[in-house]
């Protein structure tokens, strides 16, 4: 099936019909939007679910103070207030609250058990990424990651995560992405699902091997490269090395052959090996050649140019 009769369909899955008239690339940028909206509706707050949760901030304080007072394990009730309040409220309260001779370890035991939750909404959001493909999962993971210092920025993936309906469209987007950019853009793979491959051991091992003989660049550069910049930039360094090793063992043979040449009265041998340099050796090797035997022959420089003016006309 071609890429455009392919997306027609997804498309017509997403009640979207009677596209047939557009070209390809309105058909790609269509379906990307329909495959943004489900990202903005994980990751971006909803102003729906934050106003449902406006209630009295004095019956809040109220009601997380009567539990905290009257708790018999504060291990327990502060993990079942982390789930309906934020840390801040819930540490406010204690710190106004509760006498200050165990203020500091109501306070301590409200530090470990918001860790621990927090712990817990992460390993539950990852746990609802398994209806994504692995390659999707792995940038959502990542960028979870990066943000789980907001516990209510969590919570609120994980309600939305928790809807079936979501869920479904989750599942649907990401399998029909991974599905297009599989069959039909092999070679964007590693560009669009970075973070998944970032952590390959394909691509650890190359980034081990460029470090042992080259620090020019930081982890983060590293990290950004795909398997094919690292392949290139390994390839380049391994063709330098060639490339000198093959230029000092040039530059040695041919400067004893010149030297040699240069005292006998025969130009032939001279003019002969003027364009068997010149067809063989680097302009960086020649370069340094011609430097050096300057000082050997006044004359070489002359002598050199009209060989290498027939040189030309040969070619």
């Amino acid at each position: 099936m071609k890429q455009k009769e392919l997306l027609l369909k997804q498309l017509e899955n997403h009640g979207k019909k009677n596209l047939s008239h557009l070209d390809k690339n309105e058909l790609q940028n269509m379906f990307d939007e329909i495959n943004k909206e489900w990202i903005s509706s994980v990751v971006a707050y909803s102003s729906g679910a934050r106003d449902a949760k406006i209630i009295n901030v004095d019956d809040i304080e109220q009601s997380i103070k009567e539990e905290v007072l009257h708790s018999k394990n504060l291990y327990d009730t502060f993990y079942h207030l982390l789930q309906k309040y934020s840390f801040d409220i819930i540490y406010d309260v204690v710190l106004n609250s509760v006498d200050s001779k165990v203020v500091e370890k109501t306070l301590f035991i409200l530090d470990i058990k918001y860790r621990e939750y927090q712990e817990i909404l992460l390993d539950d959001i990852i746990k609802r990424m398994q209806l994504m493909p692995n390659e999707e999962a792995a940038g959502f993971i990542d960028f979870v990651e990066n943000n789980r210092e907001d516990v209510e920025f969590l919570k609120d993936i994980l309600l939305q995560l928790q809807d079936s309906k979501i869920g479904s469209n989750i599942n649907k987007i990401t399998n029909i992405k991974k599905y297009i950019i599989s069959n039909f853009m092999p070679d964007d793979l590693e560009i669009e699902y970075k973070h998944f491959f970032a952590h390959s051991q394909d691509k650890q091992d190359l980034i081990a091997r460029l470090k042992r003989i080259s620090n020019a660049y930081s982890k983060k550069q590293l990290d950004d490269m795909t398997k094919e910049d690292l392949i290139d930039i390994l390839t380049s360094i391994k063709q330098k090395e060639i490339d000198e090793k093959k230029d000092k063992e040039d530059y040695e043979k041919y400067l004893a052959l010149f030297k040699k040449a240069l005292y006998e009265d025969d130009n032939t041998t001279f003019n002969t090996l003027v364009m068997k340099v010149l067809e063989d050796v680097s302009i960086d090797c020649l370069n340094s050649l011609k430097s050096v035997l300057k000082n050997e022959d006044p004359l070489f420089d002359s002598k050199f140019q009209a060989a290498q003016k027939e040189w030309h006309k040969f070619k």
